[in-house]
């Protein structure tokens, strides 16, 4: 279905940037501005707003915290104004599909992000620090294509060429009200809506479906790893031994930084930074021949953890690589399945954490490392198990592919439906959408 409709999109010709239905308006021609309040974060708690409460959308969260530019209240923590005696005018409070537009950020890429309120039914909420609120007063633009306006990579060009600053960048109310937008008709704006939610929904389905597939392998691992469940056909007594006795343990080191004749382009050398997923193929910084002379060189299949600060995190060496001086490694003898030894380790980060101990800077050293014990079984055992949970992990990188797959056509189609690069059928069949 989403395959077909991309294709038809992007073979649609009779409209393909045709654009002479769409208008450019600034947005002084669309939006009011509506009065915002600054509170601190020291006059705000966190919180579901109820009809008792007055909530505060502030430019942090709008930065950090929502991860859709499209907002429901229902469902989401905001900040909640602690002065009862706080009370806003009517005409301030916050309506459904208003934008909140940050007006700082540290950065470029952050000027103007916005997020559009959805889910306020009788709760009241106000702009907040650092914010515009503005609200289409005109009706030229529907309440949830409106998300997308500030988004369109045209008008985002054109707001960081306005804003200023130093080691804060701002954009000021006079600047946002003059940008220039081209906007299509109302049903197209419906239309190009109905599209990207398609996409949403279709990456909120694979989003819950990775994480059932996740809570399923952590029940596996919490049984199968611990010998509560034992497979059919194995009934040997499992080991009590120690990390060291499953191969030599080798803690990595860091080549002299200001010799930079050790650094180059062609050994893989392992930081906590590279610890992305169950195999580590390659690292962000490699070694030079003089940099591999003078470090030791794990083979492939060793298991490398991180045991400084970041402790417990945990994979396997894809490829022939030395480690930095925050990583002890296992070279896992024949008697034992590296895999396994992998999983044992991924299901104990409580365990090394507790063996780290507390203090502002956590260190679990070799010795205390090797001397770790853990239950295991006979080779025989391991490989079962490792044969379960690896089909588990198999079906969540391929969802995980497939949901990367989604998400890069999301936006493709985001920067070109809102630029008019690629059009929507004039037929295309779409739910009713409320109209402000």
């Amino acid at each position: 279905m989403k395959n077909k409709l991309l294709i038809k999109m992007k073979t649609n010709q009779s409209q393909k940037n045709n654009l002479k239905e769409w208008q450019e308006f600034s947005v002084n021609d669309i939006f009011s501005f509506i009065k915002t309040y600054a509170f601190s974060r020291d006059n705000l708690i966190n919180g579901v707003v109820s009809n008792k409460d007055i909530g505060n959308i502030h430019y942090g969260d709008i930065h950090s915290k929502f991860t859709s530019p499209n907002i429901d209240l229902n469902n989401i923590e905001i900040p909640i104004i602690k002065d009862e005696n706080f009370k806003p005018k009517k005409e301030d409070l916050l309506r459904n599909g208003d934008l909140i537009i940050a007006d700082a950020s540290e950065d470029y890429e952050g000027i103007g992000v916005c997020v559009s309120v959805h889910g306020l039914n009788n709760n009241k909420v106000v702009g907040g620090l650092h914010t515009y609120v503005l609200r289409d007063r005109k009706g030229i633009t529907n309440e949830y294509f409106r998300q997308f306006i500030f988004r369109n990579p045209i008008v985002r060009n054109k707001l960081q060429k306005v804003a200023n600053g130093v080691s804060v960048y701002g954009i000021s109310k006079k600047e946002i009200a003059k940008i220039k937008l081209s906007l299509p008709p109302l049903p197209e704006q419906n239309r190009i809506f109905s599209v990207l939610e398609t996409w949403d929904k279709a990456i909120e389905k694979l989003n819950k479906k990775i994480e059932i597939k996740k809570q399923i392998k952590k029940s596996l691992m919490q049984d199968l790893l611990t010998g509560k469940k034992r497979l059919d056909g194995f009934s040997d007594r499992w080991k009590l031994i120690t990390l060291g006795s499953v191969g030599e343990i080798v803690t990595g080191n860091t080549p002299p930084m200001k010799d930079r004749n050790n650094y180059g382009e062609t050994y893989c050398w392992a930081t906590a930074e590279d610890f992305n997923g169950k195999y580590i193929n390659n690292t962000r910084i490699k070694l030079s021949e003089g940099g591999k002379k003078i470090s030791r060189f794990l083979p492939k299949g060793s298991i490398l953890v991180t045991c400084i600060a970041s402790i417990g995190k945990n994979a396997i060496a894809g490829v022939s690589l030395a480690t930095n001086q925050q990583i002890n490694s296992v070279i896992v003898n024949k008697k034992n399945n590296n895999e396994f030894i992998y999983y044992v380790i991924q299901n104990s980060k409580n365990l090394l954490k507790r063996f780290a101990g507390a203090g502002a800077m956590s260190i679990l050293n070799k010795i205390t490392f090797s001397k770790i014990k853990i239950l295991i079984p006979e080779l025989g055992e391991q490989n079962a198990i490792v044969e379960i949970l690896t089909t588990a992990d198999k079906e969540i990188t391929e969802l995980e592919r497939k949901l990367e797959i989604i998400k890069d056509q999301k936006k493709y189609l985001l920067n070109n439906l809102i630029t008019g690069a690629i059009r929507t059928p004039e037929n295309l069949k779409i739910k009713k959408l409320r109209n402000k």
